[in-house]
């Protein structure tokens, strides 16, 4: 019965989105309970669904259904869309409605002056609906229609505050990354419907539940149409764009980090659980395709393994907090879509999980700091604010502890799951110490983070203070899942074993272990040298940023002054976009519409018809002259024609002249002649 009224989840916060868009409300305490209240009751009918599917005694049917209606029907074709619910859809419901809920409590504070308070709390509404009918399509074409409503959406969000010249171009450059990508997912799904219509019975065509099903049946039918050159492996390498843009992995990366021009309750809200974890959610349903495609897999992998490195090195020299964790993201999203890529979907989703609660939090910790420090953004501006703001002190503090790995806080739990699969599943040994070497960089520079912003000796002009508890009251809240969420992805028997994956997959053949198997395990490389990086990490960040033992600047300036500033400047992707877009692509594109618009479209087809029209119509007009005689002349002259046509055609049926044996005669006359 639960799963049958699913749709409420992402209808209330559409219904709110309506209620306040059309200003029904004048009070802003109003206008924050609709929206406030849409998705919490939207988390409590979430968690009413998982304990349901939790109560079901056959693993293999827990908490799955479809509910379909039928959209367009022409002929035998029907498309349709409705909810699916099952433990995927279930958890990303969860880790939406409770990250959108406690963002949307901490804007009613971060946001209470700002005059555009009920314009942006109806766009929160409409993000949160978009992210939520995403999560429960029913197949691909209903998902695509939300995975461009988000998009929307953040549009909308990043560029809030409009008046500022920098949000406006954020909030451009990230609809037009993100246009690209979308362009790509697009075709893929275009391409494979095209190739599989005739593969779906019951479930619905392009249903995520048979998808499995139809790829089986696409891959022994040898399926290698265009002469090998559209293949399985096409189709998903295209559809891989989607997921490259919104989950902002390298080239398609470059929008996350200008999105921090949005308001900071946005930032929490795009990188912890709605817009980017999209991408992620979309690799794992889809994960049956590339899983018949080992090549795209591999690229999924080399992608996600070096964007974590990448963003990590850049991450290292950024100055702006917003920006610093902005690439942490970015990082993070590399671990979940190289796991996926390694074959493990389920180690993916669990990082993803622990990741919306801790990065949320470090998030909403940041805007807290910038908010008690009257809008300051610089690091080098802060300092010694752990005295001066000690809930977001010990709040930010913890989510550092989970991002870094540090056991047995949740990051922890699923990297080393992550960090696992890298090295056992086939020959990825290399993507193995490009994983451990991330966690190593993750560690040193979240708390070169921590240290700049909340020890030493306060640097900043204006006087710092505690945030209101409206926003300290959400940091204190995902607190408590960034230390806690990890265990039920362990493999402790002390605590049942890895509920999670058992949960996701039933087919999960993960192994669990007891607590001194555990500790043994510890000791093996897979464990114990990713786990040394980060400690290395956070030692390291300590002399140079709390103890100061270590001067870093004169070091960097004296040994590493190159390699700083290809991090500060991020490797210059900007610039050399910049480059190829305005210096080549655009004197060509500009050729090009020379040539297509100028001269084809506007001098040949409009101009050409233009005049073809003027000549006809000047034509014309002679013979419309408005003279009596003149149409009585026209008359008689054609019905002279035509009557003499018909005279000739009588003469020709009346005596069967040939006229092939008339063109010789006349040939052989004029050769007498």
């Amino acid at each position: 019965m639960l799963n049958q009224y699913c749709w409420i989840i992402p209808i209330l916060p559409l219904i709110a989105f309506l209620i306040i868009i059309f200003g029904v409300y004048k009070s802003r305490i109003l206008t924050a309970c609709t929206s406030i209240g849409a998705v919490g009751i939207g988390f409590i009918y979430s968690l009413l669904l998982l304990f349901s599917s939790l109560s079901k005694h056959s693993k293999e049917t827990a908490g799955l259904s479809q509910l379909n209606v039928n959209w367009i029907k022409v002929g035998d074709f029907h498309l349709d869309v409705g909810i699916l619910v099952d433990p995927l859809s279930i958890t990303m419901l969860l880790v939406v409605t409770s990250v959108s809920l406690l963002v949307q409590i901490y804007s009613h504070g971060y946001m209470k002056e700002d005059p555009g308070y009920s314009k942006f709390f109806s766009f929160l509404s409409l993000f949160t609906a978009s992210m939520l009918g995403l999560v429960i399509s029913t197949n691909l074409f209903q998902l695509y229609i939300f995975w461009e409503l988000v998009g929307l959406c953040s549009y909308l969000l990043i560029g809030f505050w409009s008046y500022k010249e920098s949000a406006a171009a954020a909030s451009m450059k990230a609809f037009v990354v993100n246009r690209i990508g979308d362009c790509g997912l697009l075709l893929g799904i275009l391409l494979f419907a095209f190739f599989t219509q005739n593969l779906w019975s019951e479930t619905g065509f392009l249903s995520f539940l048979e998808l499995k099903a139809v790829v089986q049946q696409l891959t022994s039918q040898d399926f290698l149409p265009v002469a090998g050159v559209i293949s399985i492996t096409t189709i998903a390498l295209l559809m891989l764009l989607g997921p490259m843009a919104k989950s902002a992995q390298f080239p398609l990366h470059v929008w996350l980090p200008d999105a921090m021009e949005g308001p900071t309750p946005i930032s929490a809200l795009i990188h912890a659980a709605t817009m980017v974890a999209a991408g992620v959610y979309l690799l794992a349903r889809l994960f049956p395709i590339y899983e018949a495609a080992p090549i795209a897999m591999y690229t999924v992998a080399v992608i996600g393994a070096f964007t974590a490195i990448f963003s990590a090195t850049i991450a290292l020299s950024q100055n702006d907090i917003k920006k610093a964790l902005a690439y942490s993201t970015c990082s993070q999203l590399g671990y979940m879509v190289m796991s996926v890529g390694l074959g493990a979907w389920v180690p993916a989703m669990f990082h993803l999980v622990t990741h919306a609660f801790f990065k949320a939090l470090l998030f909403l910790g940041s805007g807290s700091v910038i908010h008690g420090c009257h809008h300051e953004q610089d690091m080098n501006n802060f300092g010694g604010l752990s005295k001066k703001m000690p809930i977001t002190n010990a709040t930010f503090l913890i989510g550092t502890i989970a991002i870094a790995g540090v056991p047995p806080l949740a990051g922890f739990w699923s990297k080393e799951q992550i960090i696992g699969a890298s090295w056992t599943l086939g020959d990825f040994n290399w993507i193995f110490w490009i994983a451990s070497i991330t966690a190593g960089l993750t560690a040193f520079y979240m708390f070169r983070i921590y240290f700049k912003t909340f020890t030493g000796e306060y640097r900043g002009h204006a006087e710092a203070h505690e945030s209101p508890f409206s926003i300290t009251l959400p940091l204190l809240c995902l607190a408590v899942p960034s230390i806690l969420i990890g265990f039920v992805g362990t493999h402790l028997n002390l605590l049942g074993g890895d509920q999670f994956a058992h949960y996701l997959n039933p087919h999960y053949h993960g192994h669990s272990l007891s607590l001194s198997k555990f500790i043994v395990e510890l000791f093996t490389p897979q464990a114990i040298i990713p786990l040394s990086l980060s400690f290395a990490g956070i030692i390291a960040a300590y002399l140079v940023y709390f103890k100061k033992t270590l001067n870093i600047n004169s070091f960097i300036k004296e040994n590493l002054s190159v390699a700083h500033k290809i991090s500060e400047n991020k490797w210059y992707v900007d610039e050399i976009y910049s480059f190829l877009v305005v210096k080549i692509i655009m004197p060509l594109f500009n050729g090009f519409w020379f040539v297509i618009d100028k001269l084809l479209i506007d001098t040949i087809m409009v101009a050409g018809t233009t005049q073809v029209a003027k000549i006809s119509g000047w034509s014309l007009s002679k013979v419309q002259s408005g003279q009596t005689q003149t149409y009585i002349a026209i008359f008689v002259l054609g019905f002279l024609v035509i009557g003499a046509l018909c005279l000739i055609g009588a003469v020709f049926t009346e005596y069967k002249i040939d006229a092939a044996l008339m063109m010789k005669a006349l040939s052989l006359g004029k050769a007498k002649m």
